[in-house]
């Protein structure tokens, strides 16, 4: 009962559409409906999504339950016969009272509340798809390590159909959706000569061979370390 008299109140009082919980549950669910719905659907469409709610659904919402409870009240109590003359005075007063509510209450609250805290959600939101996303990159193996990785599928499968060309750079990107300029820079350097590298790229390079064995490590998959460290070999040999 408590509840249902708070909730109440909140309604009349027009508190909850301006909460910061509630407008960021919004947010966040209107989003993510309307990104599977729409490809490359922004925070920015969600933001005016969310403004449009603002207006049309709650602003509208809200005057019309306080301006048809009396009217429901007048047809009750005096009866649709008997009500003309009061019917006529609520229209008025609602014509009337919509202005002054817009400007000193649905304005001022919108201007001074629920915008600066919808503002605030969506930059939270996209900081913490940029965290995310961060994240993500900082856990996916580096581009030479993905193509060591593939070198080593490619030979222990006997597939053999890696080269150093643009359409298996244009595979790999496919694959790992990852640039296939840098790609082929990797597939220059496994498949060229490596007496032309410098000693500090050997050590980069190095740094990338650990990458990809501690994945074949963690997959189990000996014939592919072997695979590597013969691989590896190549620029020991020009290393030392």
């Amino acid at each position: 009962m408590k509840d249902l008299v708070k909730r109440a109140k909140s309604f009349i009082t027009f508190d909850f559409p301006l909460q910061t919980a509630y407008i960021s549950a919004q947010f966040d669910n209107t989003h993510r409906k309307l990104q599977t719905e729409i490809p490359g659907w922004s925070t920015t469409a969600t933001r005016q999504k969310l403004i449009s709610n603002y207006w049309f659904t709650y602003v509208a919402g809200h005057f019309s339950i306080m301006f048809g409870l009396p009217v429901l009240m007048i047809f009750l109590i005096q009866g649709f016969e008997h009500s003309t003359f009061y019917l006529f005075s609520v229209l008025i007063v609602g014509l009337l009272s919509y202005p002054i509510l817009y400007l000193f209450h649905y304005r001022p609250y919108f201007s001074s509340i629920f915008l600066p805290r919808l503002e605030t959600i969506k930059e939270t939101y996209e900081r913490k798809q940029i965290e995310q996303l961060k994240k993500c990159r900082q856990a996916q193996l580096s581009n030479f390590a993905l193509a060591l990785v593939f070198y080593v599928f490619d030979k222990t499968t006997g597939m053999n159909t890696l080269q150093c060309n643009d359409q298996s750079a244009e595979l790999l990107m496919k694959l790992y959706g990852v640039d296939p300029g840098s790609i082929k820079k990797s597939l220059a350097i496994i498949y060229g000569k490596k007496d032309k590298l410098t000693d500090r790229r050997l050590t980069e390079i190095k740094n990338r061979f650990e990458e990809a064995f501690t994945f074949f490590e963690e997959i189990k998959f000996p014939e592919g370390i072997q695979m590597l460290k013969k691989l590896e070999q190549k620029f020991n040999v020009h290393q030392a």
